[in-house]
């Protein structure tokens, strides 16, 4: 009886022993990267008695590594010494080391006159796991240990957080422009303070550990063969749901199922066939227990086999003595007969020893060319040859040409081809552009000479171009289209504003799409108290933006164009703008400088704000729009 009575006793010191170690270490296992905001040359904000928000930074961090290495964390950090290291580098260090969390230690400014102190906590808008997770416990933890009661948490697109791979917040934790606030971020206690407050919600956070996940793989970016995948993951507890979102963005829906008997073991799979291509998996996984997963990002290649291929001349024959290079088109289907977008090698065999070899474009139809010496008679026999198989044959006919044989190119100033122009010639005969800008027509030998009138895709001039001949049968023109605005062309540009702003917004779209540029609406939902967060969202998620224009109304003042504080090019539109209007007779006045809006600061392209009083002329609206299009095509 005793000695069971000691057994129990020994098992419970054990396990409590064990408790007990744990409540020592909560935060054992995790890896935290501590970020210092700026340093070296960069000093940050500086309060009004001279005070660095770089050294506050750093003293803050070093409190902080020391408590979360007391809980037993892992703690690095991006610089112990006051030394500037650039944003890139920031990231570079989080990408290397994957820490289970970053933490930019940050303090705050503000353009315009600050009183009441609060701190701010930003955490990364495309992470809405334990990013989002984190910085509410940190607000919450802030506000408790007197850094504001008015403290915020606002998802975010700085640099060092929509570039990062792992959960990372950026902490403000109180406006050091503020005397009463700078005179006490030169005590300890303050800063202990802040470091305890940030502590407290990380060792929250993590409390229960964290839910890892990690995929069976052998290589990244994973190799598929079908339009479908099955990809196999574990994970050190039950998983209970699984958000997925694939990059670039498809028709898509995912599902995932537990392999039986092997304890947290799963199946991810995909419920919509995918077409070949490089794609980017991001993941957030989330526990039976309530935890979740940091955000896992996984590169799938699907390289799906090469089916229903076609090889098509781009004129219907041969002209007889025709030397040179004769173009046919490669186009690459999958089993679906969709463009197959794989980047593979390929060689076109025709004739008796002709072979060209190329490599099949990620558009899925690819331009060569068939090197003819003109002695050709009889029909040449072209066949497709893809990894040592024939997938496609075609046999191009050669004949003597009855009528004026046009084989045509459309391109740009840089010589790349430019299709979907149409090309209208004659009576009433029309025909379109092709991939690569080639063009065919025919017409009576009797005519010499022959106009085209050339209608091209939006961002180019219409122009006229005649076919002079004296005589010849074959014609080979390489005709060149001048931009609207060179500076503009390909251009992408996202726009966010309100509903009441759509017919100036179509004022606005017409000339720019004209010109070439690529116009993107963001969402901007009004029922919403901060609509501006999904748009920025939404503009981050893009990455492949060149600007970012957002127009609103303001209750009174003149009109105003912001930009970023640091100037860049929103800073040169702006003052173009400006410009432009003050030619106006009378001129209009517009106020610029640099603006504290979200979009400015939270996105990753060059990004204005463009605010209209609501008492002004009713007609300024429109001129200003028309003259920010033409300062937008002349590249400002």
């Amino acid at each position: 009886m005793i000695r069971t009575k000691l057994a129990v006793l020994l098992v419970f010191l054990l396990v409590a022993s064990g408790g007990f170690a744990n409540s020592l270490n909560p935060l054992k296992g995790i890896s935290i990267l501590l970020d210092p905001g700026h340093g070296g040359t960069d000093p940050g904000a500086v309060g009004p008695t001279g005070l660095k928000e770089s050294e506050v930074n750093l003293r803050v961090a070093r409190y902080l590594r020391d408590l979360l290495q007391a809980d037993g964390a892992e703690v690095m950090m991006t610089r112990d010494r006051d030394v500037f290291i650039s944003l890139a580098d920031r990231v570079a260090m989080a990408t290397e080391h994957t820490p289970d969390l970053f933490v930019s230690i940050h303090h705050n400014a503000s353009l315009k006159p600050v009183t009441e102190n609060r701190s701010e906590i930003y955490y990364n808008a495309i992470d809405r796991g334990i990013s989002q997770k984190v910085g509410s416990t940190m607000m919450s933890e802030m506000a408790k240990w007197g850094f504001g009661e008015e403290s915020i948490i606002v998802p975010a697109g700085f640099f060092v957080l929509r570039n990062n791979p792992v959960p990372s917040v950026l902490t403000e934790g109180a406006y050091i422009t503020i005397p009463k606030i700078e005179q006490e971020l030169q005590t300890g206690k303050a800063l202990t303070n802040q470091a305890q407050a940030l502590r407290r919600a990380i060792r929250e956070t993590f409390k229960d550990g964290m839910l890892r996940v990690k995929f069976i793989i052998s290589e990244e970016p994973v190799k598929i063969d079908t339009p479908f995948f099955n990809l196999i993951f574990s994970a050190n507890r039950p998983i209970e749901q699984v958000n997925a979102r694939i990059v670039p963005e498809r028709k898509s829906g995912f599902g995932f199922d537990t392999l039986p008997s092997i304890g947290n073991t799963y199946r991810l799979y995909n419920t919509e066939p995918l077409a070949s291509g490089l794609y980017e998996l991001q993941l957030t996984f989330s526990g039976s227990d309530g935890s979740t997963s940091a955000r896992i990002l996984l590169r799938l290649q699907i390289d799906l086999p090469v089916a229903n291929s076609a090889i098509v001349p781009l004129a219907p024959f041969i002209p007889e003595g025709f030397k040179g290079r004769f173009p046919v088109r490669v186009t690459l289907r999958d089993d679906m007969k969709r463009l197959n977008t794989r980047s593979l090698p390929f060689k076109l065999i025709y004739g008796a020893k002709g072979e060209t070899s190329g490599i099949a474009s990620d558009l899925g139809e690819t331009t060569l060319y068939l090197d003819l010496n003109g002695a050709e008679k009889q029909a040449i026999n072209v066949k497709l040859e893809i990894e040592g198989q024939i997938c496609a044959e075609t046999e191009i006919a050669v004949r003597i040409p009855d009528r004026r044989f046009v084989l045509g190119r459309l391109i740009d100033l840089n010589g790349n081809g430019i299709k979907n122009a149409k090309i209208s010639y004659g009576a009433d005969d029309k025909v379109v552009s092709g991939p690569d800008g080639f063009f065919y027509i025919s017409y009576p030998m009797i005519y010499g000479n022959m106009k085209l009138e050339i209608t091209p895709p939006l961002g180019y001039d219409k122009s006229e171009y005649w076919i002079r001949t004296s005589g010849e049968p074959v014609v080979l023109p390489a005709i060149a289209l001048q931009p609207v605005a060179a500076r503009l062309m390909g251009k992408r540009i996202a726009i966010m504003a309100p509903l009441s702003f759509d017919n100036l917004i179509r004022r606005l779209v017409k000339p720019l799409m004209g010109a070439g540029a690529e116009i993107v609406r963001l969402n901007f939902p009004e029922n919403q108290s901060r609509p501006e967060y999904q748009s920025v969202l939404e503009a981050n998620l893009s990455k492949d933006l060149d600007m970012l224009l957002s127009f609103k109304r303001e209750i009174g003042g003149a009109i105003s164009v912001r930009h970023y504080h640091r100037g860049g090019r929103g800073k040169l539109l702006a003052e173009a703008l400006k410009f432009s209007l003050s030619a106006e007779n009378p001129p209009i006045v517009v106020k610029t400088g640099a603006g504290s809006d979200y979009e400015i600061s939270h996105t990753g392209v060059t990004s204005v704000v463009i605010a209209f009083p609501e008492q002004m002329p009713p007609d300024y609206p429109e001129k200003l729009i028309a003259h920010l299009a033409q300062v937008l095509k002349t590249g400002f």
